[in-house]
């Protein structure tokens, strides 16, 4: 009798040691690890959070000073132009850094910087449109300036139609004041190039050509 307790005693006494050796021969017990490979997981997805915002964060902030910046650039661009195309060229590129800056902040529903780029915008192209009428060039026999402004238009109108869609009903009024002013200077420009006879017709046959194919 005394020799079987002692022979369960050593069984006993052995056990930790053949546990030892079993984890170091096969690894760790899987059903075990899996909590702690689930902790891990966890613990990496909420560091990954606050980093994710941080870096999505940061490229919005770069994005907006990397207009302001090329808004600054083009404004004292156009202040030393000399020619009337030059400064339509520059009006022009002034007109589309407000619209991209008013298509970011519509899609963040600021609307009300969206419309304060908005307004800008307009008074960008109204004074192109007013540079070219008063520069009394023939936009038939030398279209240049005339017609890189038509373009920038017809691809600006198709922007803020979708630009629109983020306004309700009753918060319309300054996006559509910028779409009547484009859609004005657009006839403008098409009237001095193809003469008044022809733009209507000319207008039919562009509102359904992409912006971008070459004309004919």
């Amino acid at each position: 009798m005394n020799t079987t307790r002692d022979f369960r005693a050593a069984d006993r006494s052995a056990l930790p040691a053949i546990s030892a050796m079993r984890s170091r021969m096969l690894g760790p017990d899987p059903e075990k690890a899996k909590p702690a490979r689930r902790a891990t997981r966890t613990r990496a997805a909420l560091i990954s959070l606050p980093i994710f915002a941080l870096t999505w964060g940061g490229q919005l902030a770069f994005s907006e000073e990397s207009l302001k910046k090329d808004l600054v650039q083009q404004q004292e661009k156009l202040n030393r132009e000399t020619s009337a195309i030059g400064k339509v060229k520059t009006l022009i590129k002034i007109s589309d850094l407000h619209l991209r800056s008013a298509s970011q902040q519509a899609k963040n529903s600021d609307l009300a910087g969206a419309d304060r780029n908005l307004e800008l915008y307009k008074e960008s192209i109204n004074h192109a449109l007013e540079t070219l009428k008063s520069s009394r060039r023939d936009a038939q026999k030398n279209p240049a300036g005339f017609k890189e402004f038509e373009i920038s238009l017809r691809k600006q109108l198709r922007v803020l139609d979708d630009l629109r869609s983020h306004y309700s009903f009753e918060q319309v009024q300054t996006i559509d004041a910028a779409i009547a002013a484009a859609k004005a200077a657009q006839e403008a420009m098409l009237a001095e190039i193809f003469g008044p006879e022809n733009t209507g017709r000319r207008m039919e046959k562009d509102s359904s050509r992409d912006p971008n194919q070459p004309k004919e």
